[in-house]
């Protein structure tokens, strides 16, 4: 599978804040870069891009392809000013007879296009990704292209409809009856791409695709970048996350995500970072002391905010890595056992009792089997279609728990707490389980 994109156009609503619009920053990423690697991501390797104004300038940016590890091939519109119908049009001859169809300005969630393709296409018809939430806060109605459809089958399109039940997203999957389109409605002086969609509608050619509920932005304006730029962070919030990530962390991490990932800085930095904060965190509390474990408790949750910087920044700049993930989910596990391990050491220089080792030894074991489980019994829920329990005692939990024991000096209090609230968690989810099951067997 390939794809076109539209990258001919002026832009004259954005020019204001950045030219030519493809090359548009948000969050360390040009905008034609976040399209080329979400269609990566969906399993696309090679693009044609059709240019036209400042079209050197976006060559030059964008290059071949190589360093975004895929296959790029240029397509100059010498009649750019007419209108992206004309830029469609000039990309007959160089695609083959199917092929994903995406507007430089669109940004969208890259299982709108793994849905797309797994939909297939008749050989002489086309389909559009449209949207039926007419409510939604990330477009503007009077700049968007309406849709009017029945069933799959849309029967009308265009800017002005005042009858409409969808909105255009601008992701496309055609045949080169587009073409032929195109040329009838160019033929006619009409030189947009909606043109040519209004002659395939009504011709029983354009089919739709519900795709609500994807994210996907037309960044048209200012207005737009900024709503971008908002509902990029806002899908950073997991329905995951525990408590404290809900509440704190994740406020306090994106805010750092959105500013770190204008520069050249990758998730694993990051991650090492945030390991190297939980290791000085667990020097600290072992050296004992009140000014030395209130620095650890500090640290310990600074640990946590940017453990959560990696996976954000890995998202805004489409970076995604399984060695990423892997490093991230190793070294945690050990910053966990490194700081209840210098929390233990701290007791036993106060203590000199054996059985802090054993609690010190129980809140360790219940630590890693509650990080071990958690992804386990979420997976397997899913699998019976059984909801996550909202209340989730994570990481962030345990870290928030070490950093009030700090504050308050409380260590012993703290590595009790810790001891309960980890081994718990791993009961907890071992009987959800059983009732799950139990359930299941009896079906």
């Amino acid at each position: 599978m390939e794809a076109v994109i539209i990258a001919a156009g002026q832009g004259s609503r954005l020019r204001e804040v950045y030219s030519p619009k493809p090359l548009t920053p948000i969050f360390g990423l040009k905008l034609l870069e976040r399209i080329i690697l979400t269609g990566k991501n969906a399993g696309i390797r090679h693009f044609k891009i059709v240019v036209g104004y400042q079209a050197e300038k976006i060559i030059s940016a964008i290059g071949d392809g190589t360093k975004y590890d895929v296959r790029i091939e240029y397509i100059h519109n010498p009649r750019w000013e007419l209108g992206n119908g004309v830029s469609v049009l000039q990309a007959e001859g160089h695609v083959k007879d199917r092929f994903l169809l995406l507007m430089s300005d669109h940004i969208f969630d890259e299982t709108m296009l793994k849905r797309l393709i797994r939909h297939g296409v008749e050989d002489d018809h086309c389909i559009l990704c449209v949207d039926r939430n007419l409510k939604a806060d990330y477009f503007a109605l009077d700049d968007v292209t309406r849709v009017f459809t029945h069933g799959e089958t849309i029967s009308n399109i265009g800017k002005s409809l005042t009858q409409y039940n969808a909105i255009d997203t601008g992701v496309f999957l055609c045949r080169p009856v587009i073409f032929q389109a195109l040329r009838k409605s160019t033929a006619r002086g009409e030189y947009s791409l909606a043109a040519g969609n209004r002659i395939l509608a009504s011709e029983g050619k354009l089919h739709a695709l519900d795709v609500t509920g994807h994210f996907w932005v037309d960044v048209d304006n200012r207005e737009a970048l900024q709503k971008a730029q908002h509902i990029l962070i806002r899908q950073l919030f997991k329905p995951t996350d525990g408590p404290i990530s809900r509440t704190i962390n994740r406020r306090l991490s994106t805010w750092i995500s959105a500013r770190l990932a204008k520069y050249n800085i990758s998730p694993n930095t990051i991650t090492l970072v945030s390991f190297g904060l939980a290791i000085c965190s667990a020097f600290l509390f072992a050296l004992g002391g009140y000014i030395q474990v209130l620095l650890a408790g500090i640290m310990a949750q600074l640990s946590s905010v940017l453990d959560g910087c990696d996976g954000e920044i890995a998202r805004l700049k489409l970076k995604f890595s399984t060695f990423g993930e892997w490093l991230d989910l190793i070294l945690d596990r050990y910053a966990d056992g490194f700081i209840i391990m210098g929390i233990t050491i701290s007791l036993w220089q106060t203590y000199q009792n054996v059985f802090i080792w054993i609690i010190g030894f129980a809140t360790l074991t219940g630590t890693f089997m509650n990080s071990y489980t958690a992804t386990i019994h979420d997976e397997l829920l899913r699998q019976y279609d059984t909801h996550t329990p909202s209340l989730r005692l994570g990481r962030d939990v345990r870290l928030f728990i070490i950093f009030l024991g700090a504050l308050c000096n409380e260590l012993l209090l703290t590595l009790l707490v810790l001891l309960v609230v980890t081994n718990f968690g791993a009961l907890r989810r071992l009987y959800s389980l059983k009732h799950v099951y139990q359930i299941d067997t009896t079906d």
